[in-house]
């Protein structure tokens, strides 16, 4: 597993979306090139000696299991507009993730969920407007015995339900949410 993360990272950091090659200028003293990157999360300034440090954002996916499929949204934006996803998203500043979990699936499906289990966590690159952010994402699953009903909103197009068989990974947005089904489908 390590060794799968390990490549992972080593593929990012060429990538010219990575934010090692995004930041010209030390946020504290202004310096034009002055930070150097140590390959892991830490910018520090050659001039004024500050140190900025590049960690991960909290994101969030929710499986929901409905008696006809599993409710996914159809993106509305980039990154990856127009493939599949479960309601999802980044977590508000001193947000807990369960919280987001509830009020994300709320936001794009009009679902209200109140009974949500963790699955399984899993990191991703999530490039917006140029610019790779690494996100530490958590999943969740939650089982409905009823068929909600939805309407699509925020940065989702559609709402639609797909039964566990019929689901193409290749459809599915990210990475890491592929990985989350997989275990869920194996696993519940």
């Amino acid at each position: 597993m390590q060794e799968h993360i390990d490549n992972d990272f080593q593929k990012a950091l060429k990538l010219k979306e990575h934010i090692k090659y995004q930041f010209k200028y030390c946020p504290y003293c202004g310096e034009k090139d002055s930070f150097i990157f140590n390959d892991i999360k830490i910018f520090k300034c050659s001039k004024c000696k500050r140190t900025y440090f590049v960690n991960p954002a909290s994101a969030v996916g929710v499986i929901i299991e409905t008696p006809i499929g599993i409710v996914f949204v159809e993106r509305g934006i980039e990154p990856k507009k127009g493939y599949i996803d479960m309601p999802g998203g980044f977590c508000e500043p001193y947000e807990r993730v369960e919280d987001t979990a509830v009020r994300e699936v709320l936001e794009e499906t009009n679902i209200k969920i109140d009974n949500i289990h963790f699955l399984i966590s899993g990191s991703n690159e999530y490039i917006y407007e140029g610019i790779m952010y690494v996100t530490s994402d958590l999943f969740f699953y939650s089982k409905l015995d009823y068929v909600p009903d939805v309407k699509a909103d925020d940065d989702a197009v559609n709402v639609i339900f797909i039964k566990r068989g019929d689901i193409d990974m290749k459809n599915i947005a990210f990475e890491s949410a592929k990985e989350a089904l997989r275990y869920y489908i194996k696993n519940y």
